[in-house]
This record gives structure tokens, sequence and C-alpha cells, in this order.
């Protein structure tokens, strides 16, 4: 059983900011969250494993936090249990997991196909699941404990037209961080997820749906004033990675300005 603590006993807070010594691998670490994510895990003293599909990608952000690149396919079994194999025998220890991946086709319900279906399965779902087997097999082996946070979405948690794939698949994600982190918690390893609205993400910035008004008219409902960025996202996993949570586990965080408070069927979306 862990020690309890001292109720009376002050924590020294800013050092349970610091990461130093840990290993945390950042799972689609190549642009927008997952850069933010490897820059805000290195800046608090980890050291990051880049993992990208991109190798160019996973080079430059790995060189830019001084970690290391690894590319692979995160929705192959044997690739991603890969990659965490050479990340125990490595370092020999796993201490966290910021998984980014995750994209989002724009269709109404009544034109998806059976091929989009599988396409948010993939790389929404499976993708996720993939990357738990293979961290808690390392953990298995380690006992060092450790901690996953996931990037879900509020279309997970609320009505989101013409996302009903994505928003099925980030609505199963949510569950099932519920369930790991009932069952990987007697292993020491605690299991989150971000939940974001809208993020300027490179990717979401360049999209020709995300018109000005688009998101003008997205502003007006968030109370904090103005959409979210990846530094917003990152912040939020790098909290839930840290031993300032250690009591979190389980749950979704949102991060979308209190957009979702104001939210009703006229959000405008693509």
């Amino acid at each position: 059983m862990p020690t309890e603590p001292d109720a009376n006993v002050v924590p020294d807070y800013a050092a349970l900011m610091r990461l130093d010594g840990q290993v945390h691998v950042v799972l689609g670490a190549g642009q927008g969250i997952g850069y933010q994510s490897a820059h805000a895990l290195s800046a608090f003293g980890a050291t990051v494993v880049c993992v990208d599909r991109d190798g160019d990608r996973a080079e430059q952000v790995a060189a830019e936090v001084g970690g290391r690149a690894l590319v692979g396919e995160i929705t192959d079994r044997e690739s991603t249990a890969q990659m965490f194999a050479h990340v125990e025998q490595d370092f020999g220890r796993l201490d966290g997991v910021a998984d980014i991946v995750g994209l989002a086709r724009y269709k109404p319900l009544v034109d998806l196909t059976d091929d989009d279906w599988t396409f948010h399965f993939d790389i929404v779902l499976k993708h996720a699941y993939l990357a738990l087997e293979a961290a808690a097999r390392v953990w298995e082996r380690t006992k060092t404990g450790g901690a996953i946070a996931f990037v879900a979405s509020v279309a997970g948690l609320q009505s989101s037209p013409n996302l009903a794939a994505y928003g099925a698949m980030k609505a199963a994600l949510m569950s099932l961080v519920r369930t790991s982190a009932v069952e990987l918690g007697p292993l020491g390893v605690r299991v989150n997820a971000v939940a974001p609205g809208t993020v300027r993400t490179p990717r979401a910035q360049a999209n020709p749906k995300w018109t000005q008004e688009l998101l003008d008219a997205n502003v007006k409902k968030t109370p904090t004033g103005r959409l979210s960025y990846p530094a917003d996202v990152a912040s939020a996993l790098l909290f839930l990675l840290s031993p300032l949570s250690a009591q979190i586990t389980g749950t979704s965080l949102v991060v979308d300005g209190g957009n979702m408070v104001l939210f009703n069927v006229d959000t405008p979306t693509p």
C-alpha cells in the first residue's frame, strides 16, 4: 500500500512539478499539441522520447528538447510494442506517456462510409489501446509505476454535428480511460485524458472549413474570450503527468475556455 502522507506537512509544491530523471514518451510529437507537450515535459526536467510517423519531424523536435526520436506506426500492434520496448531497453524505465494522436473527417452522419468509421476507430481508439497495452507491459516488468494522458475531445461529451464517428470514438476513449485507471491502478499507474474544444493547431488552421466567420462565432461563445492553442492543452497534459496530480486518475479534464458551458445546438461547426 502507498505511504499515507502526513496531513500537517506542507509538501514542496514546486518540486512536485519537476520531472527530473524521468522518461516520458510523446506520441504524435511532430507538431501542434505533441510538439508543445515535448517542450513542456522537457522544460520540467524529463527526458522526452519523441514519436512520430514523420521521421524528420520526430528528429527536429527531439533535437530541440534534447530527447530521443522514434519513428513508428501507432495503429500497428507490432510497431507500437517495438517502440515501447526500445524505451525500456534504452532507459530501463517509463514514467509517463502523452498520447496526442487523433484526426477527424468532417462529414454529415448519413454520408459516413465504412472506411470513415474504420479510420476513426484506428486513429482515435485502437492506437490508444495499443499504447496502453504496450506501456502497461513495461510497467509490469519495471514496477516503477507512471502516468499516461490522452487527448480526447469535447466532441465525445456533447453533440458535435458532422463529427459523429470522431465524437463516438472520443467518447469510447474516455470510457477506456476510466476502465484502465481501475485495472492499472494496482501497478501504480494513473490514466487520464484532456478533452479540448476547438484548438488552433497547424492542421486545424489549414482546414478551409474553419473560416474566420466560424472561428469568430466560436470565440463569442467562449467565456475566456479566445480559442485554445496547443500550449494550453500541453499545459494540462503536463499537470496530469506530474506528481502534482498524484491523486487524479480516471478523469477527463475539459480544456475549452468554458465554451462547453455555453454550448447549444446553434454553435457553428464545419
